[in-house]
């Protein structure tokens, strides 16, 4: 009598074969799930870090212009004509409803002529409705002409703190502004960095 042996797999080993299959593609899929995760957390946290390091670079700079004239020469050889209108144009404050010293204001001569054109060279940086605005001709943190320079869907502002310090260099008064700012990643709030700049305003009188 002829005897044909099956070939192949039987029907349980097919069985095992195709779970241990999808075991394995379910574990791949939650891997590269987790991999684009993480790239895309780590993308927004660079994007963070970067905006944040531009405003604050955009702040450091315009503030290290603070009290600059364009006739400076004449402080020292003809100080009783010298214009004043750029002393002591520094001031802390905050917007109505904001943190205590969550603003700043200051002026300088833009287009170096020696004269304080007014509005159009007054300037300055708050945080309003956790962005952070830019001042341009007004007079003062609850003015208007505020302008806005960070976005909340790139960058959510939690703190802006600006401190002001004084003290007499042989003879010479020294100013400083101490800048602190915290901000938080749009999409995941609880993840905060904080940043720290200080600035000598040279110019100060």
């Amino acid at each position: 009598m002829l005897v044909v042996r099956q070939k192949g797999l039987s029907i349980v080993e097919l069985m095992i074969t195709i779970t241990l299959g999808l075991l394995l593609m379910a574990a791949l899929t939650a891997v590269f799930s987790n991999t684009i995760g993480v790239n895309s957390r780590s993308l927004k946290l660079s994007q963070m870090h970067e905006e944040a390091t531009a405003i604050m670079d955009l702040m450091v700079g315009e503030l290290r212009r603070t009290g600059y004239r364009g006739d400076a020469a004449e402080l020292v050889y003809d100080p009783a004509n010298a214009s004043t209108d750029f002393n002591n144009t520094i001031a802390v404050s905050q917007y109505t409803g904001e943190e205590a010293n969550s603003c700043i204001t200051f002026s300088y001569d833009e287009d170096a002529d020696g004269v304080h054109d007014g509005a159009a060279e007054n300037y300055g940086f708050r945080v309003r409705d956790n962005k952070i605005q830019r001042r341009q001709a007004s007079s003062g943190c609850d003015s208007g002409g505020w302008q806005d320079v960070t976005s909340t869907a790139m960058l959510v502002v939690n703190d802006l703190e600006f401190t002001l310090t004084e003290q007499m260099i042989e003879l010479v008064n020294e100013q400083r502004v101490t800048i602190v700012m915290e901000v938080a990643m749009p999409s995941d709030t609880e993840i905060t960095r904080t940043m720290t700049s200080e600035v000598v305003i040279r110019n100060a009188f």
